[in-house]
């Protein structure tokens, strides 16, 4: 890259995420220069960690990789030192009350646009980041519509360099995507693992139950605030998949060979579409590292 998007790059929590998004300007010069914030990490490499007030004050860019719980608060504390000209942007999964706490907590909220890898990963901390997670990740940018153009110009630039593809959506569709997509699988992963039984047929599971429930190795106290949080949408995606699994179990109960075959196969067709949609966008993204527009 021939200049960094943003000189001065501030990270507000340094688990998976912030620290990948950290790696992943350091190694693409997607910044200048990086300073973490992290009063629970000790040692960030060659990334320097600084008090959140002095980040807040010395950077163009704020990213905010707290947990939801702490969003409001980390706010709070930065915004006396904040400058009017920097820029946040942050990576909570529900995007509907961080666009109201920027509102309230934030001296210039038209310069503030949430953003969501969709990406990730069971592990946390640190020591799991990695500079490559945002390649070829979708990021969706969550506008309220009281964002300057500029600012969403600048902040989508920042994604899409770190290997990223962006779309734009509002804070209420991104949080009915993400019901959909990311927050009710995590809750059938959990509750499938939770009936699980605990004596030696464990041994016996196979590759498949892993690949199943691989998701259910996530932090259940980051997952129980994600959820609160979106309880609507994901209270709605669950009924959907509760009904489809009743038809299921009615099908097997009648013995219903044609029925359960034909939920069967539209399920494979669910995710075909999925395979053929995420060829599509294979098709439409350049190479990872490009301002796309």
């Amino acid at each position: 890259m021939s200049e960094p998007v943003f000189g001065r790059v501030a990270i507000v929590g340094l688990g998976l995420m912030g620290g990948s998004t950290a790696l992943a300007a350091l190694e693409r010069g997607v910044a200048g220069e990086i300073r973490g914030v992290d009063p629970a990490v000790d040692d960030a490499g060659s990334i320097p960690l600084v008090p959140l007030a002095d980040a807040a004050a010395w950077a163009d860019l704020v990213v905010l990789a707290v947990p939801i719980e702490a969003m409001g608060e980390v706010m709070r504390a930065a915004a006396p030192h904040l400058r009017p000209t920097t820029l946040l942007t942050d990576l909570a999964s529900v995007k509907g009350p961080v666009a109201e706490l920027a509102r309230r907590h934030l001296p210039h909220p038209e310069n503030c646009v949430g953003a969501h890898p969709m990406t990730g990963g069971h592990a946390t901390g640190f020591g799991h980041a990695r500079a490559s997670l945002f390649e070829g990740a979708p990021c969706i940018l969550a506008l309220s519509g009281g964002e300057d153009p500029y600012v969403v110009d600048r902040i989508e630039d920042f994604w899409q360099c770190l290997g990223a593809f962006t779309v734009r959506k509002s804070p209420e569709e991104h949080d009915a995507i993400a019901a959909a997509l990311s927050h009710l699988p995590h809750v059938v992963a959990f509750a499938y693992a939770l009936g699980l039984p605990g004596d030696e047929r464990l041994e016996l599971a196979g590759p498949g139950l892993r690949d199943f429930i691989r998701i259910a190795r996530s932090n259940p106290k980051l997952w129980c605030e994600i959820l609160l949080m979106n309880r609507k949408r994901v209270a709605e995606e669950s009924a959907r998949f509760g009904k489809n699994l009743g038809a299921i179990t009615e099908a097997l109960e009648r013995a219903d060979r044609s029925e359960l075959e034909k939920l069967l196969e539209a399920g494979r067709t669910g995710v075909n579409r999925l395979d053929e949609r995420t060829k599509q966008r294979s098709k439409r993204t350049k190479p990872t590292g490009e301002r796309r527009r």
